[in-house]
């Protein structure tokens, strides 16, 4: 029986990979964090070799990087690959946008804003959780499973980034507008408006956190860095 399979009997652990993906998912596993084998294999009580096949089916999604020594880390994207990632996320779901309205039924729009108003006043990591969950419906109800593939796998990638902007750059309270405002649109089954709406959801998220990825990735004097190194290094020694 494969791993998968193994998680939908009661009681069984969920799959290493989901753990893992939840992790980056989630930011627990922060961008750039390496990921011990061994660590990972002991803390769930498994040999080394389904830890190494998880790791190695996250890098398929773009979740893990390896190094040439073989070594694998969370995915740390630089600022021009945020940028992509993100525009990426923006073209596909604003794509989707009319097959969302020709597709929701009266039941889904109220289960979409029933999502949605849950989401008011809540603490920026619960409404996180809550955002993962609603844009991950519109792509459901899209009923066009490759687009949904692909732009599941983005939101799962970008979901730690997106954390940043809710967090640290105060966007949950744009984003929470225009949640609501994308209710209205498919309430009036307006296809043209849901796109533009994901369009400048997706965007305004992308210049905020462009902005705060290249603050963050000021360039060292690499003789002020050496400096540094060279004085913690006689610290060290005791000189």
């Amino acid at each position: 029986m494969n791993a998968k399979a193994e998680t939908t009997r009661a009681g069984a652990k969920p799959a290493i990979a989901d753990v893992l993906r939840e992790g980056i998912r989630q930011g627990l596993l922060a961008p750039g964090q390496p990921l011990i084998q061994a660590s990972i294999a002991e803390a769930m009580g498994v040999s080394r070799i389904p830890v190494r096949e998880a790791l190695h089916a996250l890098a398929a999604e773009g979740l893990v990087t390896f190094a040439d020594d073989g070594g694998a880390r969370v995915t740390e994207l630089a600022p021009h690959e945020v940028d992509e990632v993100w525009t990426l996320r923006a073209l596909l779901e604003a794509h989707m946008a009319p097959s969302i309205v020709a597709n929701a039924s009266v039941s889904d729009v109220e289960l979409l804003s029933g999502l949605v108003d849950a989401m008011d006043d809540l603490d920026p990591e619960t409404w996180s959780d809550r955002n993962y969950a609603f844009h991950q419906e519109l792509h459901r109800l899209s009923g066009l499973p490759y687009f949904a593939d692909a732009a599941g796998r983005v939101l799962t990638l970008m979901d730690s980034y997106s954390r940043v902007a809710v967090s640290v750059l105060s966007e949950q309270d744009h984003a929470q507008s225009e949640h609501h405002q994308m209710i209205a649109a498919i309430r009036a089954e307006d296809g043209e408006e849901l796109a533009r709406l994901l369009l400048h959801h997706s965007n305004r998220a992308r210049k905020a956190l462009l902005a705060y990825a290249e603050s963050q990735q000021q360039a060292v004097d690499p003789k002020v860095e050496a400096a540094q190194a060279a004085r913690s290094l006689a610290d060290h020694l005791g000189v």
